[in-house]
C-alpha cells in the first residue's frame, strides 16, 4: 500500500512540474529584463511612440522569457534568442517617423545593452533603420558575447563597408547575414577571413564586384552571393573552401560554360 501511495505522490508531483513548465521558458533574469525594457525604451524615444504600440508584451514586471521575440534557456532563464527583425511592422500606420529632411529617422540603439545577455546565441536585427554611425563603432562590443553564433543585420540600408573592421572581432559567429546592405566594391576577404568559425555567409544584393584574392574559410559550408556583379572568374577565388556544400551565384554576370574550362569541378 505504501508503495502505491508513494508512486501516486510521485506521479502528481511530476504532473505539477510539467504543468508549471508549460507556461514559461524559464525564470527571467532581472538584469536581462531591465535591458530588454531599455531596448524598447530606446525605440520608443527615437520614434516617439507609446508603450502600447511596439513590443506590447514587454511591460513592467512581466516574465520576460514569455515576451514576444524572446527565447530563454529553460534551465538558467537567460535569454538565448532575440528576434528583433522588422520592428516597423509593429508600429502604427505611417511607419517610422521621418526627420526634417524627409529621411527615415535612424534607431539610435545602445549596443551595450546586449552585453547583459551572457547566453545570447542568436540576434536578428534585420529590416530596421539602425544608426550605422553608432553601429560601426559599437558592434565590436559583441566580441564579449562568447556564445553568439548567429547575427543577422540584413536589409539595414544605412550599413556599409565601415562596419566590417568591427565585425571581425566577433569570432564566435557561425552564421552571418549581411545581405542587402551597401558593401560596394570587391569582396571583403581580409575582414571576413578573421571569422574562422563561419559556416554560413549571406552577402546577396551587396553590389560586390569581384575578389582581390581567394577566400580561405575552412568551415564555410554555405555561401550566398546572389545578385551581385561577379563574373565567371569568381570560381577560382573559391578554391580554398574545403567544406563548401552550397553556393548561390544566381543573378550575377556569369557567361560561358560552367565551371569555366580548366577549373576543377570540386570547387563548385
Amino acid at each position: 500500500m505504501e508503495h502505491k501511495v508513494w508512486l501516486s505522490w510521485l506521479l502528481v508531483m511530476s504532473m505539477v512540474t510539467i504543468f508549471l513548465g508549460l507556461g514559461s521558458q524559464g525564470v527571467c533574469v532581472e538584469e536581462e529584463r531591465k535591458a530588454l525594457l531599455e531596448i524598447k525604451a530606446s525605440l520608443m524615444n527615437t520614434y516617439e511612440y507609446g508603450a502600447d504600440v511596439v513590443l506590447r508584451t514587454w511591460v513592467g514586471q512581466g516574465e520576460c522569457c514569455d515576451w514576444e521575440r524572446v527565447k530563454c534557456n529553460t534551465t538558467t532563464g537567460r535569454v538565448t534568442t532575440l528576434s528583433l527583425q522588422y520592428l516597423d511592422e509593429n508600429l502604427k500606420v505611417g511607419s517610422m517617423v521621418e526627420s526634417e529632411d524627409g529621411m527615415k529617422k535612424l534607431w539610435s540603439l545602445n549596443v551595450s545593452l546586449f552585453l547583459h545577455f551572457e547566453e545570447l546565441r542568436s540576434l536578428n536585427l534585420s529590416w530596421n533603420y539602425l544608426d550605422n554611425r553608432i553601429l560601426n563603432k559599437e558592434i565590436k562590443k559583441f566580441s564579449s558575447l562568447k556564445k553568439l553564433e548567429i547575427l543577422d543585420l540584413s536589409s539595414n540600408s544605412q550599413i556599409d563597408n565601415a562596419i566590417l573592421p568591427s565585425l571581425t572581432t566577433i569570432t564566435s559567429l557561425r552564421v552571418l547575414d549581411l545581405s542587402h546592405i551597401r558593401l560596394e566594391g570587391p569582396f571583403p576577404t581580409n575582414e571576413l577571413e578573421a571569422l574562422e568559425n563561419l559556416e554560413m555567409l549571406d552577402l546577396s544584393m551587396c553590389a560586390i564586384n569581384g575578389f582581390e584574392r581567394a577566400l580561405r574559410l575552412n568551415k564555410l559550408e554555405t555561401l550566398i552571393l546572389e545578385q551581385n556583379n561577379f563574373n565567371e572568374s569568381i570560381i577560382s577565388s573559391l578554391k580554398f573552401l574545403p567544406s563548401l556544400k552550397n553556393l548561390d551565384l544566381s543573378g550575377n554576370e556569369l557567361s560561358g560554360p560552367f565551371p569555366p574550362q580548366g577549373t576543377s569541378s570540386s570547387i563548385i
